[in-house]
Parts: C-alpha cells; sequence; structure tokens
C-alpha cells in the first residue's frame, strides 16, 4: 500500500528493477477506484457462466452461483472467440442510495418486532445480501456488479489489462466508467487527487484506487508476494 507521491515511486522502481528496465523506461498504469464490496470469481466454460464464488480466504471461497444468476450485470454467456475456459474477477455492490433504502426497509422491520440484522454499512449490506440461503431473497436487492479482473484462462483474450477492460465491456459486464489509462506513473498522483475530491459524491463506497501495470506479459512476470501483487 501506498500513501504518497514518495511511496508510489518505490513502487514503481522495484518494478523496474525486478524486470531489469531502464529507469527512465516508460511504464503505463491502469488507475480503478477499488470498490467496497464482495469479491467474486465468475467461471465461464465453453462461453457459458457455470460457477461463481466468493474470494474466500483467496484459496478457497463460498459458492453463491445461484444468488449471482439473479443479478441483472451479470451476463450468462460469452460471445464466441471468448477462451473456452476464463474466471472473471469482479465486485458486487450496493449503491449508496439504494443502501439506504434497504437499511430503512430492514429497521423498519426490526421495529416492527422481526429478529433481523440491520446492516451498518453497503458493505456488509452486500455480502449479506449474497450470501443468502434463498436466492430469491437475493432478487429482491439491488445488487450491482463491476468486473475488472481475469483469473486462470485457456488463452490469453488482450495483452494489456486496459484493452481487457475494454473486451469485458464488449462481452457485457459493467465496468467502472472511472477507470483510466496512465501513460506515465506521474499521472497517478493527479488521478488520485480527482478521485479524493470526487469521492463523497460516488453513487458507491471505495477504499482507495488500485494502480496495476497496463501490459499483461510485466505482471505475469511480476507476479505474487504470497496473496499480494508486486504488479498492482
Amino acid at each position: 500500500n501506498a500513501f504518497d507521491e514518495g511511496e508510489f515511486a518505490d513502487f514503481a522502481a522495484r518494478i523496474r528493477r525486478f524486470l531489469g528496465l531502464p529507469a527512465d523506461e516508460a511504464m503505463a498504469f491502469v488507475a480503478e477506484p477499488k470498490i467496497d464490496g464482495l469479491s467474486i470469481n465468475l467461471l465461464y466454460e465453453d462461453g457459458q457462466f457455470v460457477r461463481g464464488a466468493t474470494r474466500g480466504d483467496g484459496a478457497e471461497g463460498e459458492d453463491v452461483t445461484r444468488n449471482l444468476l439473479t443479478l441483472a450485470d451479470l451476463p450468462r454467456s460469452l460471445p464466441a472467440g471468448a477462451p473456452r475456459h476464463i474466471e472473471i474477477r469482479g465486485e458486487v455492490f450496493l449503491r449508496k442510495a439504494d443502501f439506504l433504502a434497504f437499511r430503512d426497509q430492514q429497521q423498519a422491520l426490526l421495529d416492527s418486532g422481526r429478529r433481523i440484522v440491520v446492516p451498518a454499512n453497503p458493505r456488509n449490506a452486500a455480502a449479506g445480501s449474497l450470501r443468502q440461503k434463498d436466492p430469491a431473497v437475493t432478487a429482491t436487492r439491488p445488487l450491482k456488479l463491476f468486473a475488472y479482473a481475469m483469473g486462470e484462462a485457456s488463452e490469453q483474450p488482450a495483452p494489456t489489462h486496459w484493452e481487457w477492460l475494454q473486451r469485458l465491456g464488449e462481452w457485457g459486464f459493467q465496468v467502472n466508467p472511472l477507470s483510466e489509462l496512465l501513460s506515465t506513473e506521474a499521472d497517478a498522483a493527479a488521478f488520485h487527487n480527482r478521485i479524493g475530491l470526487e469521492r463523497s459524491g460516488l453513487g458507491y463506497d471505495i477504499d482507495g484506487v488500485v494502480y496495476k501495470v497496463n501490459r499483461l506479459d510485466w505482471q505475469r512476470r511480476l507476479g505474487f508476494v504470497g496473496r499480494a501483487p508486486r504488479w498492482a
């Protein structure tokens, strides 16, 4: 995690050293607001959605396939030309206005004597809604989905992360429109300052900004340290 421009510069310098790049090598990033929701993994086989799971501990999550199928933002199939096997990662969340309306409904039920839990924030409400035992209950909740990452895939559908986001949009996924391609790391501070000013007016909660190395071949070379990617 970086908290100022100096720490971000150190992050970029570590990437260059790891990749053996010159200190003045241009390096593009993709900046994305970090949605405060529930991370999910979507598996497509032969173009069809077959399974969805929460991130869990990073190795094993909870199967929420039936509940995810109630979301209007979830494409049930991918177009011709998509990889035969691909995992798509995203975030399920509630918009602030939808959360406030839902919380008021739950509070009214609690006041009437029903034994229920009123969620404290949109993230808890989204997580609880997606984990309902009865998918019919999940279907009544206004859950939204942003897709943003790729897991295991039988083939690479794009050479860069930015092009991957465009591909997701072509496949029918909702992608955060505030995501931006930055030609150099010097642009990161300007993006961060702008999002900081807009944050309170956004329709959903965020808990920061994620910056990702744009080239996917560099991401693969950089890999991970434990569960943390070196490239983001």
